[in-house]
């Protein structure tokens, strides 16, 4: 069977998750806010609230976090207050979990391509993080069946970096709840991007970012807003 059924489902599954971004870029600031709209199957739920934490400056910068729920899953989008180097890891880590890892939309394509030319020579491009290449060396080795292999690219690594915004999309979400609803903290490590060329006394450390923070009372609302789900 052909595996071109990868770039189809980034498409499908990490297109709209980009659009959803897009949509949650103008969070709202008040200290916590639900929003709903559609009813049955199509009603959506997003709880937002905004998280202070210390700069390595001294001052305060800040995230929009958003929880948002609909018929098919919960999805997690935060918004920071500045550009993020979207060449620097970004990771979110809860206790008991290994930490997710977030990656670009050009990245996640490059592994769709790569799924499609699954169990050829050349088929893994140079410099690709690890996770991909042993994904890919599973599907290639039929641990990870063909007509499989890309919802399971999807569950493993919907996680989407942009400049200013991250996502969380359904699959890595679905394995984080459990603990998230145990109010356990989430850690979540990025870094600034630089404001100009580097300066002879410019310490990168400066810019780095660790942020902690909860989400059960943000999964409580959505609780609420949506009965049964």
């Amino acid at each position: 069977m052909t595996r071109r059924i990868g770039l189809f489902l980034l498409v499908a599954g990490l297109g709209t998750a980009t659009s959803a971004l897009a949509v949650e870029a103008s969070v709202s600031k008040a200290v916590s806010d639900t929003v709903c709209a559609g009813e049955g199957a199509g009603r959506r739920c997003t709880v937002s609230a905004v998280q202070p934490f210390p700069d390595n400056r001294g001052g305060l910068g800040e995230l929009s976090i958003s929880a948002v729920r609909d018929a098919a899953c919960t999805s997690l989008y935060i918004v920071f207050d500045e550009p993020i180097a979207l060449a620097r890891p970004v990771t979110l880590a809860v206790d008991g979990a290994p930490p997710q890892r977030f990656y670009t939309p050009r990245q996640l394509s490059d592994l769709a391509d790569a799924l499609d030319g699954a169990g050829q020579p050349d088929a893994t491009p140079e410099g690709v993080a690890p996770e991909f290449t042993r994904f890919l060396s599973q599907v290639a080795e039929g641990a990870v069946a063909d007509e499989d292999a890309g919802t399971e690219m999807l569950r493993r690594f919907a996680a989407i970096k942009e400049p200013q915004r991250i996502g969380l999309t359904c699959g890595p979400m679905e394995r984080l709840m459990p603990l998230i609803r145990s109010d356990r903290p989430l850690r979540l490590e990025f870094q600034k991007q630089a404001g100009g060329a580097t300066q002879v006394y410019h310490w990168p450390r400066l810019d780095r970012r660790t942020v902690e923070f909860r989400l059960g009372g943000l999964l409580e609302a959505l609780d609420r807003a949506m009965p049964g789900s």
